[in-house]
């Protein structure tokens, strides 16, 4: 290796733009070029060049020659694009799986479903008096008695009364609802 690529290598690694700009001038349409051997999407490669670029300057004090330099670029786009190969299949594969899924009538049914148990147990929570709805759904966030209590100004007693009032009227009017999904 040379002197000067000695003196450019310190330069760089020492954290010096106009090295690294050097750097990037000399390996960038050859890491272009070579990313589109896997991706003929300019754009991407582009990106993923970059990218290896970016990692590059991060760790810029671990190269202490240029071959050493040179060897994580082309390893750093190649495994860009690799893994860029591999998300694009990923998103192909679940896009033919939505789109199936979508017009299967197991999706139509289990939506309609869905949305429809949502409907009759909002419903019946609204059906709880105001007090004791207040509390049902507190808790339902992950408030503790005590929080509700200090949160409405309330006795903890007066919550525990209320939640097991909450709770028994819904497993009467939600029996029904029980029973359908079972069922199904």
């Amino acid at each position: 290796m040379s002197i000067s690529a000695n003196i450019a290598i310190d330069k760089f690694r020492s954290g010096n733009q106009s090295a690294f700009k050097s750097l990037y001038d000399k390996y960038y349409e050859a890491l272009f070029l070579f990313g589109q051997k896997y991706i003929p999407n300019s754009e991407a490669v582009e990106d993923l060049v970059q990218e290896s670029f970016i990692k590059v300057w991060e760790k810029r004090s671990s190269f202490f020659h240029e071959a050493a330099l040179k060897a994580f670029l082309y390893k750093s786009v190649r495994n860009a694009c690799l893994n860029y190969l591999d998300h694009q299949k990923v998103e192909r594969n679940y896009e033919a799986q939505s789109k199936t899924d979508v017009l299967s009538e197991d999706y139509f049914l289990n939506n309609v479903i869905e949305e429809e148990v949502n409907r009759i147990i909002s419903d019946t929570v609204n059906k709880l008096p105001e007090s004791a709805r207040m509390i049902y759904l507190l808790s339902l966030k992950g408030l503790k008695n005590a929080e509700i209590a200090e949160d409405l100004n309330i006795s903890i007693n007066t919550v525990k009364t209320q939640k097991q009032r909450a709770s028994k009227f819904l497993k009467e009017n939600l029996k029904g609802l029980f029973t359908m999904l079972l069922f199904l």
